[in-house]
């Protein structure tokens, strides 16, 4: 079954979530700025990787882990207690799994370690394609810079054309 909007964008949560909002993520505004067209007229939903739960979390959802304070710091978290990082990849890949079936084309725009890492072994363990749009580095630099945007923005433009002939 697809769902009303054709892509589904994956973001990296941010500490919005304590308050269960992840607008209230300057990384998130940042990249609304650039897609918020795109997500008023029905084309794409947005989602979180998230630690708090770990797996997937759909924008609007996040109140559910109101006050959750897990931040995916790789040295002091997942390097250490690696079964997180391989609770992390379970819960992607499931959600991965089930989104997938909704959605016509899966994409992501993440810039954190732990996540990148994340979903590139729940898609190898999933089998469920998800384009990586960026950023090119793992940095905030790298995730707010005009060039990243207008990448994530043509890679976008480009899977809502596709999808419109599937």
């Amino acid at each position: 079954m697809i769902g009303d909007a054709r892509l589904l964008l994956l973001l990296p949560c941010n500490p919005g979530v304590r308050m269960g909002d992840y607008t209230l993520g300057q990384n998130w505004r940042v990249v609304l700025g650039v897609v918020d067209d795109l997500v008023g007229s029905g084309i794409l939903d947005l989602a979180a990787i998230d630690s708090c739960k770990p797996g997937v979390v759909r924008w609007g959802e996040e109140h559910v882990y109101r006050w959750c304070d897990v931040r995916p710091l790789w040295h002091e978290l997942y390097k250490r207690e690696p079964w997180r990082l391989e609770l992390l990849v379970a819960g992607v890949a499931e959600d991965l799994r089930s989104l997938a079936l909704e959605y016509r084309a899966l994409a992501a725009y993440v810039n954190v370690r732990a996540y990148r890492t994340a979903l590139e072994l729940a898609m190898a363990r999933s089998g469920v394609k998800v384009h990586i749009l960026g950023p090119p580095r793992l940095s905030p630099l790298s995730y707010r810079s005009r060039r990243s945007l207008e990448a994530l923005r043509r890679g976008l433009m480009g899977l809502a054309r596709a999808t419109v002939t599937l």
